[in-house]
């Protein structure tokens, strides 16, 4: 069964449905190539006795950072239609994945300034999902979320970082703003709504909420236990610069020997789209 936005797109209950029957191509092999020796590169320089490590050298999904969120301006879907993230309020309505409207429990917000660097780090910097990125369709306009927020694809949960193509998915490193602000809804449980027409998860129960600038509204909204809340999907994710460099290897060799896996097939899939 699939549900109807009001935007008109069809949405499975599963999410995005991407082809995993596609056939591996010398674009993809090379993309892969590419940032595999980049990773070794940085394997490498890590090495070096002489340098100290800083903040963009730890792992290509943001290092230390701790934020999965939507850029702010993101529309929302509600049962009256879609809202900009920022204006919605504590028990109001969304709309799921599923079809069926629930209320919203809490809206997290960070923010970021640049203070005059000349590009955002890694761990800020937003990935930008280009309108019709995924089956021509959705999003229905540009969509911006941070580095670790995961969409609902084939039923799994993946993470933006994992989707990057250098076409239709790709890092902002200079966002013309000099700040940032994220927002994550929370429900009662973990759960999958519309962002710009996508199937995107809301935040997590778990103690990344500390993390949020707003954390004291929560306190005094629910206090300070933080509830844990079991994912309403199969997380599939590369972790750590080895495990993204096996699989970037993969999908170089892929055209005469492939062994990758769903999330590699996903991500050629989407490549391949544009």
């Amino acid at each position: 069964m699939r549900k109807v936005n009001h935007c008109g797109n069809q949405v499975s209950p599963s999410g995005v449905q991407v082809s995993l029957t596609s056939k591996p191509d010398l674009a993809s092999s090379r993309r892969h190539f590419i940032s595999a020796a980049t990773i070794v590169g940085g394997l490498l320089a890590t090495l070096a006795p002489a340098r100290a490590l800083g903040r963009n050298d730890k792992d290509q999904h943001g290092g230390g950072g701790g934020t999965h969120c939507l850029l702010k301006g993101t529309q929302i879907l509600t049962p009256q239609g879609e809202r900009s993230i920022e204006d919605l309020q504590v028990d109001e309505l969304v709309q799921t994945v599923s079809g069926e409207a629930k209320s919203i429990k809490w809206i997290a917000l960070m923010r970021f300034e640049r203070d005059g660097q000349a590009s955002w780090d890694d761990a800020v910097a937003p990935i930008k999902i280009a309108r019709g990125a995924f089956n021509g369709e959705l999003p229905h306009k540009d969509l911006y979320v941070s580095f670790g927020h995961r969409f609902l694809i084939n039923g799994l949960l993946i993470p933006a970082c994992d989707l990057i193509n250098g076409r239709s998915i790709t890092r902002v490193k200079s966002a013309g703003s000099d700040v940032l602000e994220y927002l994550h809804i929370e429900l009662e449980d973990h759960d999958v709504i519309l962002a710009n027409g996508v199937p995107a998860e809301t935040l997590e129960g778990n103690a990344s909420r500390k993390d949020f600038d707003n954390f004291d509204q929560y306190v005094a909204l629910y206090g300070s236990v933080l509830r844990q809340q079991t994912p309403c999907a199969p997380i599939m994710a590369r972790n750590g610069r080895r495990q993204i460099l096996r699989s970037h290897l993969r999908g170089a060799l892929a055209p005469i020997w492939d062994r990758r896996q769903p999330l590699e097939i996903i991500q050629d899939e989407l490549a391949r789209q544009t």
